[in-house]
């Protein structure tokens, strides 16, 4: 597997993450008696609070090999091969190619 996958399968876990959120708030919202008044604010909130979970958790991800944050400028579509977005393929912190292989513990 190499870095480019592990960030890969790491942003995906953050973003099933934040789905989870979202989807346990809209099932409490849903479930307590609230009135029509409040239902537009609470899932407001929800769904903040839902892509914020997102937001801070992909920003945390670390580089396997120097563990400096690497997921603020490793966004989701950087790490797809896409002609339209400038694809990043080296860490700024120690320089490691994302295409090199996770060394194994």
């Amino acid at each position: 597997m190499t870095i480019r996958d592990h960030l890969r399968k790491r942003k995906a876990r953050y973003l099933w993450i934040g789905v989870a959120c979202l989807v346990t708030a809209f099932a409490l919202i849903v479930t307590h008696e609230i009135t029509d008044r409040n239902i537009y604010s609470h899932m407001a909130l929800a769904l903040l609070l839902a892509y914020m979970a997102c937001i801070v958790l992909s920003r945390s991800i670390a580089c396997p090999r120097c563990r400096s944050a690497v997921g603020g400028y490793t966004s989701w579509l950087n790490l797809r091969t896409n002609a339209v977005v400038r694809r990043i393929n080296f860490c700024a912190h120690c320089g490691v190619d994302f295409d090199a292989p996770v060394a194994r513990a």
